[in-house]
């Protein structure tokens, strides 16, 4: 992607060097023209020099000067070059009424061929020094050119640089600002309009984005408080069925899958009240060692009331998986996951812990292509126009960014799905993008 700065200094470069070429090519056109229509006049006012001295029509004449030569042929003597002996080399080859440039033994000779009263006048001027001079020139603004082409390239280097500055202190500012509950704001006051336009827009933006996130806030913690009373009287009520007893087998079964859904209703607005509350200036919010391999025992002991983790889950550590974080949203993040594998299988659930990394690998049917937006953070609940579905792994997508933690979609097939979750700077992330790269290399 090319910036802003390479642009002008592009367009700068571009510009000049045109220039410069233009003013070569007509300083060079100029000056030929200049110098073919002086010697051309002073061609002119020999000839008028010559019939004005008055000479003797029927006899030849000669002259040869410094840088002029000049020769007389009556007409009764022929065509030109009948007289060998006498008709210089310069004019040979030449037909009568020629006039232009002409080279002879490394010398370069402006001729004229015209005819006068009662004979043919020869007229040539050694223009070899003007020539020479004339490739001087040439040579001479050239080197000009090529100096001012390099004084081009670094005053618009440098004119790119101070233009796009300001832009680029804008963006720097924009880049430094803490992202938190409450954003600083850019300075109101710049040099250039279009900087103070686009600082006032941002400012603008930044306050209308802080009050719509602390209504979705707000409305969080009154719907999470809201739906806990109903959650509450639901459970309460069907305590007070399967107290009362008489239900059939079939009831029973109906009530479960109420109390089921009851719970994990219950589960994911205590997910959501929690998540609602804290933020990073929160004095509970404080990050502290954790044992992974622990908080997952304690996570399959809570879900051994309501699943057979005995028999479908699998659970290998490779050590204890010491991390630095909040131990309450680890707990939570492990509880969502592990229970939302639980929930939407049948199949066994397998639990590996690599150092700080947590894998969980299920024998499901996989997840569908919503449910792989949502949790590669691609797509929110909002955003789809079918019924909302996915919360629970939405919720484990907001806790790993509540972390700072790495959420890796590893595998979903028909055969099963494989979530990884752990600390962003993990060595197990980096060997393992390693090696993915070396295999898809090898396949190559």
């Amino acid at each position: 992607m090319r910036s802003i700065s390479y642009r002008i200094y592009r367009v700068i470069a571009v510009v000049g060097l045109i220039s410069l070429v233009a003013m070569f090519v007509s300083t060079t056109l100029v000056n030929e023209d200049l110098e073919d229509t002086m010697l051309r006049v002073e061609l002119a006012q020999e000839r008028e020099f010559f019939l004005a001295q008055g000479f003797d029509a029927s006899r030849p004449l000669l002259f040869q000067g410094p840088g002029i030569t000049r020769v007389y042929r009556p007409a009764e003597q022929g065509h030109i070059g009948s007289d060998a002996d006498v008709l210089p080399a310069i004019f040979e080859g030449l037909s009568l009424g020629f006039m232009g440039e002409i080279s002879r033994d490394d010398r370069t000779y402006l001729v004229s061929v015209s005819t006068v009263s009662g004979g043919t006048l020869y007229l040539a001027r050694d223009i070899t020094h003007f020539e020479e001079r004339e490739w001087l020139f040439r040579m001479a603004i050239l080197v000009v050119g090529v100096l001012v082409g390099l004084l081009v390239v670094v005053l618009s280097v440098l004119g790119a640089r101070r233009v796009v500055q300001p832009l680029s202190e804008l963006a720097e500012r924009i880049q430094r600002l803490p992202v938190g509950p409450s954003i600083d704001r850019l300075p109101g006051h710049w040099q250039d309009a279009e900087l103070q336009t686009i600082a006032g827009a941002f400012n603008d933006f930044v306050t209308e984005l802080e009050a719509y996130v602390r209504r979705e806030k707000s409305l969080l913690a009154l719907a999470s408080h809201e739906l806990r009373t109903p959650i509450a009287i639901i459970t309460g009520a069907l305590d007070i069925l399967e107290q009362r007893g008489g239900l059939s087998a079939a009831d029973q079964a109906t009530l479960g899958r109420i109390r089921r859904a009851a719970d994990e209703m219950q589960s994911n607005v205590r997910v959501l009240l929690a998540l609602a509350r804290k933020s990073d200036d929160d004095e509970d919010n404080v990050a502290g060692p954790v044992s992974l391999a622990t908080e997952i025992h304690g996570v399959l002991e809570g879900l051994a009331t309501d699943f057979p983790i005995a028999s479908r889950v699998t659970f290998n550590a490779s050590g204890p998986g010491q991390v630095c974080a909040d131990p309450v949203v680890v707990r939570m993040l492990l509880r969502n996951l592990i229970q939302n594998a639980l929930q939407h299988t049948a199949r066994r659930i397998y639990i590996a812990l690599h150092n700080d990394v947590v894998e969980v690998r299920d024998e499901g049917p996989g997840l569908n292509p919503v449910a792989q937006d949502i949790l590669q953070g691609k797509q929110d609940l909002a955003s789809g126009s079918g019924p909302v579905s996915g919360l629970g792994l939405y919720l484990v997508t907001l806790m790993v960014e509540r972390l700072g933690w790495r959420l890796d979609l590893a595998q979903t097939t028909s055969s099963g799905t494989t979530v990884r979750v752990g600390p962003r700077d993990s060595a197990f992330f980096s060997d393992h993008a390693v090696n993915e790269q070396h295999n898809n290399g090898a396949d190559n």
